[in-house]
């Protein structure tokens, strides 16, 4: 067979797929997507709302962005030696085709970000709108995933972790690991049983937001009026299947944790 024959449908094949992907997943820069309020309510005066169009998934900077449903907002947690983290490059997937992203907003500044501003986000189709809020953070995101129902059966609860480290010193900005995790009140213990992805899959320790390696991590809920006082490479946003539930501390838990109470007590078997 000629070889020629061949190599045309592989190419035709090979660029329709790649005009899939740019139109199915569209990247722009944050900036691209701003808009003024008459731009913005332009486009929602001339459709309706539909809390049911929803984001499936959405990335700034390559990175995925945790997506809380029940508070209907997203979480960017800035890279701090990232030359673009005000002016991220953007790339999203929606239930519905031909959905498009705005923002309203002109920039991303450090003032936004330490207030925990809110940023009105709207994805659209013809007929269609749905709005998010998003929250810029400059503290590590750690999202742990576990079976609701499983709670009230077991002491501990076999869980999964994602966890994003915006941290400058710290080269992989994203770890994924597997485990256990443990409840009581607003002191939670996890242990990590699985690293992932990697060749070897087995118990192992491991080394997260630049700490001595360790299995087993406590995160203790910290007020307002302490976060000035604790080292920030050991606070994270933390979110519970993806809801958001606050600043946590995050410590070995053979440490000596302090809150306002005093030292943390074990926690109840």
């Amino acid at each position: 067979m000629d070889k020629n024959k061949i190599l045309i449908p592989v190419i035709l094949l090979t660029v329709i797929a790649i005009i899939l992907i740019i139109v199915l997943n569209p990247s722009s820069e944050f900036r691209e997507l701003s808009i003024n309020e008459s731009k913005w309510n332009s486009i929602k005066e001339s459709r309706i709302e539909n809390k049911n169009l929803k984001l499936e998934d959405i990335k700034f900077n390559d990175y995925k962005l945790i997506i809380d449903e029940k508070n209907n907002t997203l979480y960017y947690s800035v890279v701090n030696d990232s030359q673009n983290k005000y002016n991220p490059r953007i790339g999203y997937n929606a239930n519905s085709p031909n959905v498009k992203l705005a923002i309203l907003s002109d920039e991303i500044t450090d003032e936004k970000v330490k207030s925990n501003y809110q940023f009105k986000t709207m994805i659209y189709n013809e007929k269609e709108y749905h709005i998010y809020n998003l929250i810029c953070t400059d503290l590590p995101i750690l999202n742990i995933s576990y079976d609701e129902e499983e709670e009230i059966k077991q002491k501990n609860i076999p869980m999964e972790m994602y966890l994003f480290d915006n941290l400058s010193n710290i080269p992989n900005k994203i770890t994924i690991s597997s485990g256990k995790v443990k409840m009581n009140e607003d002191k939670i213990i996890f242990t990590l049983h699985m690293l992932t992805p990697g060749k070897n899959k087995r118990d192992n320790k491991l080394s997260i937001l630049n700490m001595k390696p360790n299995s087993e991590y406590i995160l203790t809920q910290i007020k307002n009026e302490q976060e000035d006082e604790l080292d920030k490479n050991h606070i994270v946003e933390l979110f519970l299947n993806n809801e958001y539930k606050g600043i946590y501390s995050l410590a070995h838990t053979e440490n000596k944790i302090q809150n306002i109470n005093g030292n943390i007590p074990k926690l109840k078997e």
